[in-house]
């Protein structure tokens, strides 16, 4: 969340901008964060999973957001104007901070992509850099002193088909490259991701991740 929530905001009264939902120009329709029934939802969804699962973090997303309706939506604009904020952007960090501190109040520590930096990062925030073409979101987080956990899609989206480069991008991948030792300690490690939109069976999974998944960067 704010994105890709499309099944909660279709379905339950006051999470959306506007009552008609669905697909914007690139992502589905964002969670409202100009109204505040809409972020008592979204605590209430974390507050149950904080109660079941005894892990550290929670992770909350904050990727692919499509903020078009936020910038027509009456409720996120007055936010933005309380707020201070100058731009969808800003919006989302604020949500995002205002959730993370609600995760903080249930002893947690909040993980998002690396669309989460945009905006404003908080202090205490992990960051999962997925986004091959941001360049520089590892060096960005860790300057500001926060963690990061690699998984760049050229590399690591194992649901990618595989090709003669594959093995050997994995294996070539340097995560210190770049960075500082201070930042380069703050490097927690990679995570392989496999999407499956397009993957029928749990065979196909095996096959597509290895031997990709045995690997680990240098």
């Amino acid at each position: 969340m704010p994105g890709h929530m499309l099944a909660a905001v279709s379905n339950y009264e006051g999470v959306s901008c506007f009552n008609e939902t669905g697909w914007g120009s690139t992502f589905s329709s964002p969670v409202c964060p100009g109204k505040d029934s809409a972020l008592e939802f979204c605590k209430n969804i974390y507050a149950e999973l904080i109660d079941l699962f005894p892990y550290k973090y929670v992770h909350i997303g904050g990727d692919e957001v499509e903020k078009t309706n936020w910038k027509k939506c009456p409720d996120c604009q007055k936010r933005m104007r309380d707020n201070n904020l100058k731009t969808e952007e800003e919006l989302q960090s604020w949500f995002i901070h205002d959730m993370e501190r609600f995760f903080n109040e249930k002893g947690k520590e909040m993980i998002g992509w690396d669309e989460i930096i945009e905006g404003g990062l908080s202090k205490t925030a992990t960051v999962m850099w997925w986004r091959s073409w941001v360049k520089d979101a590892a060096a960005q987080a860790t300057g500001q002193g926060n963690p990061v956990i690699f998984t760049p899609n050229g590399q690591f989206y194992l649901d990618y088909a595989e090709d003669k480069n594959s093995i050997a991008s994995i294996y070539n991948l340097n995560t210190a490259d770049g960075l500082t030792p201070e930042q380069q300690a703050l490097i927690l490690g990679v995570q392989g991701n496999i999407w499956c939109e397009w993957i029928p069976s749990n065979a196909r999974m095996q096959y597509m991740a290895i031997p990709r998944l045995l690997l680990s960067p240098s």
